[in-house]
């Protein structure tokens, strides 16, 4: 077994700062905990927002070094249009950089390094040329399993037909992926088994997601008829699911408790959402907040609608680590693991309506579910545990599941 410290090159198109989305969570998370065991991280990473990275170079607890490229977001859309004479997605084309490629090259070069780390598979490209360095690619979720699934929600036959060609270039570089690299990373074993339908996942991983449970922990409030959902209101599952049920499940809520209020929390929520939502009494659209928390601590409900999923959804981990009793959808509950006490799943829009009713109305119900909650995150989700398993990884220990 290999104990010594390593030096690891990490290749990401997102900066991950601030702490707002899953994967900017994970990411800082895993490299805080490999770096408080020693290890050197160098993080060469897109970046967009000046303020984003000066709040990265402040909060340098996860890396050792940083390098940052600015993204070029007119350059990334020319790129993009590539996708349409090649094999590669669109969502690998337009996180290409040239100067990052560079960079990454020169790096890698210099024979400093014991590994690299790719963050999902957009960053595959930049590593794929280089033989002589072990290369692990977190691909994280199936992404191609969410493009199917988006597949089937689409009644727009040239809807489908455009998500069906993305799906198709995705399901052949994620196939290319686990050919070409070393170690691939998901994060549950149903991503796991969708993969291994059309790609070698003979050294395939899985290593899963956390949340900060002293961070995330119950607060005392006083409890309203509120209902939250948490997430980048920017990616389209989340919004696709806010509005499902703002239109479909929350009117049937406000027919038993009329005050009930639902809060839709998350950054740059998209137009069709406030379209959607407009004129719906009891809806709040916050936007971008500073602290999630305190928009969540007064709530009686969370819930996760997602219909698009794929891993674990962190939204749903940080909830139930409050304290919160959840409701989501088949999809959501993939890769926790809980059972009908600790988390509830709904099947239909009235039993998703139901199960909401229910939480809010019977106040025992609701504190043992989310007394189970808390139970479980901190028993099952710590990054201590997500830390040393990649660490286990690093150094050649044994295999992480």
């Amino acid at each position: 077994m290999d104990n010594k410290v390593k030096n690891i090159l990490y290749v990401t198109t997102r900066l991950p700062w601030p702490l707002i989305g899953g994967d900017r969570l994970h990411i800082y998370h895993y490299l805080k905990e490999l770096k408080q065991q020693g290890h050197k991280i160098t993080i060469i990473t897109l970046v967009s927002d000046n303020d984003d990275l000066d709040g990265a170079l402040i909060h340098n607890e996860f890396y050792t070094k940083l390098i940052p490229i600015k993204f070029n977001k007119k350059l990334a859309y020319l790129n993009a249009i590539k996708a349409i004479f090649n094999d590669k997605p669109f969502i690998v084309e337009y996180f290409y950089n040239k100067k990052m490629q560079n960079i990454i090259d020169k790096e890698i070069k210099t024979g400093t390094y014991d590994v690299t780390i790719g963050y999902i598979i957009r960053s595959f490209q930049y590593l794929q040329k280089h033989k002589n360095i072990k290369k692990i690619i977190h691909l994280c979720d199936a992404i191609s399993m969410m493009y199917e699934r988006r597949i089937q929600e689409k009644s727009n036959l040239f809807d489908k037909l455009k998500i069906w060609i993305e799906y198709l270039k995705v399901k052949h570089y994620e196939k290319k992926a686990c050919k070409y690299s070393d170690k691939q990373i998901l994060i549950s074993d149903t991503d796991k088994k969708y993969l291994s339908q059309f790609a070698d996942i003979t050294n395939c991983e899985i290593i899963g997601l956390a949340t900060d449970t002293e961070y995330y922990k119950p607060i005392i409030s006083s409890k309203n008829n509120s209902i939250c959902f948490v997430g980048s209101m920017q990616y389209i599952p989340n919004s696709e699911a806010a509005i499902y049920f703002a239109t479909k499940v929350f009117p049937l809520i406000k027919k038993e408790i009329p005050d009930a209020k639902f809060k839709i929390i998350g950054a740059n929520p998209r137009k069709d959402l406030f379209e959607a939502v407009k004129g719906i009494d009891g809806i709040v659209v916050t936007g971008k907040v500073d602290d999630v928390r305190e928009y969540m601590k007064d709530c009686k409900v969370s819930v996760c609608p997602v219909k698009i999923a794929g891993g674990i959804q962190n939204k749903i981990l940080e909830a139930m680590s409050m304290g919160i009793p959840v409701v989501t959808t088949p999809e959501g509950a993939e890769g926790i693991g809980a059972d009908k006490h600790i988390l509830q799943i709904a099947n239909s829009d009235e039993d998703y309506a139901n199960k909401v009713i229910e939480l809010i109305k019977n106040n025992e119900k609701n504190y043992q579910i989310g007394k189970n909650s808390r139970e479980f995150i901190i028993n099952n989700f710590s990054w201590e545990k997500v830390g040393k398993d990649w660490e286990n990884l690093i150094d050649n220990k044994k295999e992480t599941k």
